[in-house]
């Protein structure tokens, strides 16, 4: 009943609250939501009091204390919440700080909160594009981008050029804070430190095919080069060093599996040869209509010559008798003697009439005469 039809009350799935704030940040910064939420699943699992145990990265999207501190004084005000950027403030050396340590503490706390993560997620997504686009030139697509979330918008160009030019380099011997506060990512399970090329792919994989932004006109259009054209710009394809094994050309032997397009000619012509070869009087198996014809089209070789045999007697003109082409592939099953109605003998013989006085062939085994209702044992 309910195969074709919606049933009339319908069970409502509970909403994931963090999911939901992590959509409501895409919406309110423009960022993908896609890309969000696998971010925070690759970075917390969706745990928002997530907290890492070889940095200060805490939060559903793992912020550190300086990431954090940075992106809520430049975005703050925007999304309303001007007086906590108000008190952050930039020493001497660089850094940011909080004077009031209670405010320092509020403001930190913040990364615990999911909506409040989300939307300065989105918004470092969004500043991150447009710095990684004005430096390398072209659109980043979502696997860089999350580079520039782990490495920052420098520390990923600089790792995508180095990837082109030294791709063999040591990624740990560039980036040693980064690696310390890594060692999954910059090592593998033996200790050896990954090339460049490698920390690349192992970052860039997990967000491969992911919508980068819910509307990328404002950001292609801030991050694109002086003299380069939105068109252009934006139909420069990325780089995408992990995708090459998928190049055209490289999956000739896939693509007859997965498309549905292409040539419509059988597999082998001996199937074909196989499922049309015409049967006597001219018919052709593949139009027959006869179940028994189609799960049976083989008559096998006493078949066919007792068909001819019979249709000579009865007088019906036959066609010059082909030469068997030699086939390798597999046949199909032979048809039994007792479903072979399609052309009736003239002549009856002694088998025929064995056949036809032997009891009607019984419909399938029923299965419920066995079926013990009421007891056990």
């Amino acid at each position: 009943m309910f195969l074709f039809s919606t049933p009339s009350t319908r069970e409502t799935t509970p909403v994931n609250p963090v999911v939901s704030a992590i959509k409501q940040g895409a919406d309110r910064t423009g960022a993908g939501f896609d890309y969000l939420l696998k971010t925070a699943q690759r970075e917390s699992s969706l745990e928002p009091d997530a907290k890492a145990r070889t940095s200060s990265a805490t939060g559903l999207f793992q912020f550190i204390e300086q990431t954090w501190l940075s992106i809520m004084r430049q975005e703050g005000p925007k999304q309303g919440m001007a007086n906590y950027a108000g008190a952050i403030s930039e020493s001497e050396n660089g850094r940011l700080t909080v004077s009031d340590p209670a405010m320092r503490e509020k403001i930190l706390q913040l990364r615990n909160d999911p909506q409040v993560a989300a939307v300065m997620a989105g918004a470092l997504t969004q500043k991150n594009g447009e710095q990684l686009g004005a430096a390398l030139g072209r659109q980043p697509h979502a696997g860089e981008l999350y580079i520039a979330h782990v490495l920052g918008a420098r520390g990923a160009s600089d790792l995508i050029r180095t990837a082109s030019s030294d791709p063999g380099r040591s990624a740990a011997s560039q980036f040693p804070e980064a690696a310390a506060a890594n060692k999954a990512i910059f090592f593998d399970k033996s200790g050896r430190a990954r090339s460049v090329q490698e920390v690349y792919g192992v970052l860039a994989a997990s967000h491969a095919n992911t919508q980068v932004a819910a509307s990328s006109g404002a950001m292609l259009a801030q991050a694109r080069p002086n003299g380069t054209s939105a068109t252009a710009y934006a139909s420069e394809p990325a780089v995408v060093p992990i995708a090459a094994a998928l190049a055209p050309g490289r999956a000739k032997g896939l693509i007859g599996l997965f498309s549905t397009e292409g040539p419509r000619t059988p597999v082998s012509r001996a199937v074909a040869d196989l499922w049309t070869t015409p049967r006597s009087g001219g018919a052709s198996r593949a139009a027959d209509a006869d179940p028994a014809t189609r799960y049976f089209p083989r008559r096998g070789a006493a078949a066919e010559g007792e068909a001819v045999a019979n249709a000579a007697a009865a007088g019906e003109p036959q066609a010059a008798t082909q030469a068997p082409v030699a086939m390798r592939a597999p046949l199909p099953p032979a048809r039994p003697r007792e479903l072979a109605a399609d052309s009736q003998p003239a002549v009856a013989t002694v088998a025929d009439k064995a056949v036809r006085s032997s009891p009607a062939r019984r419909g399938p085994l029923d299965l419920s005469t066995f079926m013990t209702h009421g007891r056990r044992g």
